[in-house]
C-alpha cells in the first residue's frame, strides 16, 4: 500500500511541476504577444480536456478494450510540455508531444465536419496484427451494410447515369425497384441507360423472369438485341430471337454463322444442320429453305470439281495451259460456277457433276441465264460452231431455225466484246428484227456491209450516198454501196 501511495504522489508531483526552471513564464508579462497567449491557451486547453474528459475506449467492433490496452493507451498519451523563451523580446512557447499525443492533437484539432472515413487511413497505417485487420474488416462490413440501407430513387440514379456522374445499381434490391429503374430509363429514351439497366437485370434476376419482363417492353428488347449483335454474342442472340418467336431472324442469323465457317467442308455441314434446324420445319420459310438447299448443293458440287481440275492442271492439261485458272472455284457464285463449267467442261455429259446442263437443271436456272453464260464462254473460246448449235432450235417436221431467247442484239454484243470476226458478227446482225434497230446496231459495230444492205432495204438513196462518202476507198462496203446506187432495179424514195 505504501508503494502505491508513493507512486500516486510521484505522478501528482510530475503533473503539477513545470519543466521550465530557468525562467518562470507569466501569461500577463508585458513582453508576451497576443499570438503567444493564444497558443499557450490552446495547449493548456488541450491538456485540460484530456485529463477531465471521461472517455470510454472501444475497439472497431464496439467492444471495450482490455485493461492492458487501456493502461498502455493512457501511458502513451503521457508527454511533457515545456515553454522555453527564445529571447527577451519574444517568447515562443514550444509544445513537445509523444507520438500518441500527436495523434490526439490531430483528432481534436480537426473540424466538426470531418467524417470518420477521413480518419480510417491513419488508423490503418498504425494498425498491426491479425486482430486489428479483423476489426477493420468488420467495420467496413458494417459501413457497407449501412450504405446498402440507404434509399436512392430511380429518377436520381437515371439522372446520374445520363450526366455521367458516379452511380450504383446495387442499392436496388427488390424486383419492383429494378423494374421501376428500367421503366424510368425507357421513359427518358437514353439508350446507354437502358442497356446498362438491362444488363444489371440479367445478372440479378432469374432468366425466366428476365425474359418475361423483357418481352413486355419492346424498346428494351430492341436495345438488348442491338447490344448482343454489337458484341457478337450470337448464341444469346439466337436464344432471344427464338424466345420472341422471331423465327425468320433466328434462321438468317444461323445461316450467317454457317457460311462464316473457314473451310468448305465445315461450311457444308453447317449449312445442312442449319437447314434442318431452322428452315425445313417453317412453312413461311419454304423459299428460303430452297435457297439454302441450293447453296449447300453448289458447295457439294464445287468440292470434287476443284479437286479434279487442280490435279488435271498439275498434270499439264492443254486447256488449262492455254487458259490458266486465275482463282479456285470454291465458294464462287452459281453463275460463275456455270461459266467455269461451260468454259472448261462445255461438252461433258449431263450425268457428270461438271455438266453445264446438269447445273442448269438442278439449280433451276432460266434459259436466258444459261444461254448468256454459255454464249460468253464459247465466244471467248472462239467456238463459232458451238455458238451456232446453241442458237439452233428444231422446228416443225425436222426443220431447224435460229432462235435466241436473249435476243440477237445481245448475241451481237457478246460477239463484239470477244472480238468475233466481221462475217460472224454480220451473220447474227442480219437476224435482228426491225430495220431501224438493225441499222443502228450495225453502225455501232461498224459492220458496213449490213449497213449498206439495210439502207438499200429502206430505199434511202440520200442516206446511202452520205454513208458511202465516209467509207474507206476499196472496201467491200463501198463497192456494195456504189453497186446499189448504180442499180436501176431499186426504186428509191423520193
Amino acid at each position: 500500500m505504501s508503494s502505491l501511495r508513493r507512486e500516486s504522489q510521484d505522478e501528482e508531483e510530475y503533473w503539477m511541476k513545470s519543466r521550465v526552471n530557468k525562467s518562470k513564464f507569466n501569461l500577463f508579462d508585458d513582453n508576451v504577444t497576443v499570438e503567444n497567449a493564444e497558443e499557450l491557451a490552446k495547449s493548456k486547453k488541450l491538456l485540460t480536456q484530456f485529463e477531465d474528459d471521461d472517455v470510454d475506449t472501444v475497439n472497431w467492433d464496439d467492444t471495450p478494450v482490455s485493461s492492458v490496452t487501456e493502461s498502455s493507451a493512457i501511458s502513451g498519451v503521457t508527454g511533457r510540455v515545456s515553454f522555453t523563451p527564445s529571447s527577451l523580446e519574444s517568447v515562443t512557447p514550444t509544445v513537445q508531444y509523444s507520438k500518441s499525443q500527436e495523434k490526439l492533437h490531430s483528432l481534436t484539432s480537426s473540424s466538426s465536419a470531418r467524417s470518420l472515413e477521413d480518419e480510417i487511413p491513419s488508423f490503418i497505417s498504425t494498425s498491426s496484427g491479425s486482430k486489428n485487420l479483423e476489426e477493420e474488416i468488420q467495420y467496413l462490413k458494417r459501413a457497407l451494410k449501412k450504405a446498402r440501407e440507404l434509399k436512392f430513387s430511380p429518377e436520381d440514379t437515371i439522372r446520374k447515369m445520363i450526366l455521367g456522374e458516379p452511380y450504383s445499381l446495387e442499392v436496388f434490391r427488390s424486383k419492383e425497384e429494378k423494374l421501376q429503374l428500367l421503366d424510368k430509363a425507357i421513359q427518358v429514351h437514353d439508350g446507354n441507360a437502358i442497356t446498362a439497366v438491362i444488363l444489371f437485370l440479367r445478372q440479378t434476376i432469374k432468366p425466366s423472369l428476365f425474359n418475361l419482363e423483357l418481352q413486355r417492353r419492346p424498346v428494351a428488347i430492341n436495345h438488348y438485341l442491338s447490344y448482343l449483335r454489337a458484341h457478337y454474342d450470337f448464341k444469346e442472340l439466337g436464344d432471344v430471337l427464338g424466345m420472341l418467336n422471331r423465327t425468320e431472324e433466328a434462321a438468317i442469323l444461323k445461316y450467317k454463322q454457317a457460311i462464316s465457317a473457314p473451310d468448305v467442308r465445315g461450311k457444308m455441314n453447317a449449312l445442312r444442320g442449319c437447314l434442318k434446324a431452322h428452315f425445313i420445319h417453317e412453312p413461311d420459310l419454304a423459299h428460303e429453305a430452297n435457297l439454302v438447299e441450293q447453296h449447300a448443293a453448289l458447295l457439294e458440287r464445287q468440292w470434287p470439281i476443284e479437286d479434279t481440275d487442280s490435279k488435271s492442271e498439275a498434270q499439264g492439261n492443254p486447256l488449262f495451259r492455254q487458259f490458266p485458272r486465275k482463282v479456285s472455284i470454291l465458294n464462287m457464285p452459281l453463275i460463275t460456277t456455270l461459266y467455269y463449267c461451260c468454259f472448261y467442261h462445255g461438252r461433258d455429259a449431263e450425268n457428270l457433276l461438271t455438266s453445264p446442263f446438269a447445273i442448269k437443271k438442278q439449280h433451276q436456272l432460266s434459259d436466258k441465264q444459261y444461254v448468256w453464260t454459255a454464249l460468253s464462254a464459247r465466244s471467248r473460246l472462239k467456238q463459232w460452231t458451238g455458238i451456232e448449235e446453241l442458237l439452233t432450235a428444231k422446228g416443225w417436221f425436222g426443220s431447224t431455225k435460229k432462235v435466241s431467247v436473249i435476243g440477237f442484239d445481245k448475241v451481237c454484243e457478246i460477239l463484239h466484246r470477244t472480238s468475233a470476226p466481221e462475217e460472224i458478227l454480220s451473220k447474227y446482225l442480219r437476224m435482228i428484227d426491225g430495220s431501224e434497230r438493225r441499222l443502228n446496231i450495225a453502225r455501232k459495230y461498224k459492220c458496213h456491209e449490213v449497213v449498206v444492205e439495210t439502207l438499200v432495204y429502206l430505199r434511202d438513196r440520200h442516206e446511202l450516198q452520205v454513208y458511202a462518202s465516209k467509207l474507206p476507198p476499196g472496201s467491200l462496203g463501198l463497192r456494195n454501196a456504189q453497186d446499189a446506187l448504180r442499180s436501176s432495179t431499186i426504186k428509191w424514195k423520193t
